[in-house]
């Protein structure tokens, strides 16, 4: 909005420059974050695979190097919950994933369900 009232009005105020001198760079980080953190899971074979594409990283774990996994359920509202599973690894990495931002959780949860019953914890 404020880059709209600066293109639109030909004397905009002080504060509309003091927001956009805030607020720019703010977007411009949070986007490169998102951006560089991007990454996509692999389960299967055994293993659990984290390609990172941006940075060219790759993370690789047999299921053997699971720690524990628990699934936090939180409701949020009268219909709404919010679920999120934590994987921890024996090198203290830790994957989170939520339902809302992975298309095949329900998938996950299962493999763990199967292959890492006994390392579930109670969330």
């Amino acid at each position: 909005m404020s880059m709209i009232r600066l293109v639109a009005d030909p004397q905009p105020e002080w504060y509309v420059y003091l927001s956009l001198a805030v607020l720019t760079p703010l977007a411009f980080f949070l986007t490169f974050r998102v951006i560089i953190n991007y990454k996509v899971i692999e389960l299967g074979n055994g293993q659990i695979t984290i390609k990172y594409k941006i940075r060219k990283k790759l993370r690789q774990y047999p299921l053997s190097r699971v720690i524990y996994w628990k699934e936090s359920i939180v409701k949020t509202g009268k219909n709404s919950t919010f679920k999120e599973l934590e994987i921890r690894f024996d090198d203290q990495f830790r994957l989170n994933l939520g339902l809302r931002e992975y298309s095949n959780y329900p998938k996950v949860q299962a493999y763990l369900t199967k292959k890492l019953a006994g390392k579930k914890q109670d969330g």
